[in-house]
């Protein structure tokens, strides 16, 4: 008489559902780490972005006398806008897109401060479409605080969970 061999290939039900259960643990515990970092590499090139704005508006002060003049188009910035002194480009290119996918805006404010008050002239920069995570990172990197209200770095998101940042540059000729 012939035996049956029985054909043992492959994995039960029971052992598929716990490699699933394991797969689904590991992504819990990792995925999070995951979007901290994307987060972290976010602030830290918007921070890098802003680092070389200021100090291209610096260079571009000390070698004009003047500050830059604010627009979308940030021609002092990265081409000559005609300025006596004008020793550039101080920017080999304006950053198209902050890594929200929004724009940098250089402002230069005359009699108003990014708070609204007349009494001060400033320049700062501003990130627009910052989600509220980030802006306290960006505000604890350069302020050392979160609270968004004080110091270099402005936002007030009210009950919404992206605005825009501004990041002061200078204020009446004091570098910040």
């Amino acid at each position: 008489m012939r035996k049956k061999l029985k054909d043992n290939r492959g994995f039960t039900l029971v052992e598929l559902l716990v490699v699933i259960a394991i797969i689904g643990i590991l992504a819990a515990i990792i995925a999070p780490n995951a979007f901290k970092a994307i987060e972290k590499g976010k602030v830290a090139a918007a921070e890098a972005d802003y680092k070389a704005i200021k100090a291209a508006a610096l260079n571009y002060y000390t070698d004009t006398g003047e500050w830059p003049n604010d627009g979308a188009d940030n021609t002092g910035f990265v081409q000559s806008d005609g300025k006596t002194g004008w020793n550039g480009p101080y920017l080999e290119r304006w950053p198209s897109k902050n890594p929200w996918g929004q724009t940098y805006v250089y402002n230069k404010d005359n009699g108003v401060d990014f708070d609204g008050n007349t009494s001060t002239t400033e320049r700062y920069l501003t990130i627009s479409s910052v989600p509220l995570s980030a802006a306290k990172r960006i505000d604890a990197d350069l302020d050392g605080t979160e609270n968004g209200s004080q110091g270099i770095v402005r936002y007030n998101f009210g009950s919404t969970t992206t605005g825009d940042v501004n990041i002061l540059i200078s204020a009446d000729g004091q570098v910040q």
